[in-house]
């Protein structure tokens, strides 16, 4: 990103991520180059520029002035071997030389080499693009690669359920073949997450950072509050599943997908608890219904009591462990003399962690898909 900073029209104009924003531009791209359009306001000018250049130039049409000619000759020239002077002023009998990119038939040739090679090179940038824009299935690798950030991936080789903690404290139960990608920390102004395969999602609220989920072409976004997605490449149909609080869905190809990202309320179609949005991918039809029959892996947080009246601390853990499907390791022995009294209801499993070792003067960690609990006891 800091390379940009030095750029002018002519370097955005050659640069592929910029091109790619001009010509096919995702979500991602637009708000990379937005946000670094609102820091770098001095280069507006020239991104204008680069832009209705790239705009300007088809296969079939390529509009170079002067100067740039003279550019493309005198570098082409650069690479030739033992050539001589571009452009000296004089002959030794002081007659007048014209400049090597002002001889007609030197302008003429090198202008057709930069057309036709150029031409060339953006028909098949422009084909790639416009495959990728017209692409009805979008892939979770695709997804990943297009991120200017770079992120943290982890994968479920397991047979059972494992427990992620992201940084802001936001539970994912990935299920086992499930891949799940995210920043080490979201310094940015969303929370956004990758994910192929199937996850139970418990987000820590935070109305002022919302929270994202990208699964093929279908986006969820929430503010804070718990739900299953359920997605994979193969798969003919994507699926959110509302177990606790709203949430927002919609199609990454919406037109107006780049407001419903960026707003802070939740738009689109908003789905509640035990209602269901399939997304046909073919089709790219969505449709809302209730749960009936629950088909995916989520724990059961509608009638879960979480209100403890000193109660052992390794009777909480149980009771943690039974309703997640998370396997929770302590020394029961050691936890049997701490009790707890405490209402827990609200708050993600990890928030709810927190709170309990820190009136216990315990800790944990997630260490291959479990959770240990470290502690010394209670006096």
């Amino acid at each position: 990103m800091n390379t940009y900073k030095d750029y002018l029209p002519e370097d955005f104009f050659w640069d592929d991520a910029f091109r790619r924003w001009v010509l096919a531009p995702t979500p991602d791209d637009e708000r990379f180059w937005q946000d670094w359009l609102t820091e770098h306001p001095e280069k507006v000018v020239h991104v204008d520029e680069a832009r209705r250049l790239v705009q300007a130039v088809t296969p079939h049409e390529l509009l170079l002035t002067d100067l740039e000619v003279q550019r493309a000759v005198q570098q082409t020239m650069d690479r030739l071997p033992d050539h001589p002077v571009a452009n000296p002023e004089t002959k030794e009998d002081n007659t007048p030389v014209v400049p090597l990119y002002r001889r007609t038939w030197l302008r003429v040739a090198a202008s057709i080499l930069v057309i036709v090679s150029l031409a060339g090179w953006l028909w098949v940038k422009q084909q790639s693009l416009v495959g990728l824009a017209n692409r009805k299935t979008i892939s979770y690798e695709q997804l990943v690669a297009n991120q200017s950030q770079k992120l943290v991936e982890t994968v479920n080789a397991t047979s059972k359920a494992m427990p992620v903690k992201l940084s802001d404290g936001t539970l994912v139960m990935l299920q086992p073949g499930s891949r799940v990608s995210y920043a080490p920390t979201f310094s940015t102004a969303r929370r956004e997450v990758y994910v192929t395969g199937e996850a139970f999602f418990e987000v820590t609220k935070n109305p002022e950072k919302p929270f994202l989920v990208y699964a093929n072409e279908l986006l969820t976004k929430v503010l804070g509050t718990s739900f299953v997605v359920r997605a994979r490449d193969t798969d003919p149909q994507i699926l959110v599943e509302v177990k606790t609080g709203r949430v927002s869905v919609f199609a990454q190809a919406d037109p107006e997908s780049g407001p419903k990202v960026s707003g802070q309320n939740l738009t689109g179609v908003v789905v509640t608890p035990n209602q269901r949005i399939v997304y046909a991918r073919e089709e790219e039809r969505m449709s809302q219904s209730l749960v009936n029959k629950s088909d995916v892996m989520a724990p059961d947080l509608s009638n879960a009591t979480f209100a403890f009246d000193d109660t052992p601390a390794s009777e909480v853990f149980k009771t943690l462990a039974a309703t997640y499907g998370v396997d929770i390791q302590f020394d029961e022995k050691v936890l049997a003399k701490c009790p707890l009294t405490a209402t827990l209801t609200t708050q993600p499993l990890f928030a709810k962690l927190d709170a309990i070792c820190k009136v216990i003067e315990a800790s944990y960690e997630v260490v291959d898909g479990q959770i240990v609990i470290k502690s010394k006891g209670c006096q």
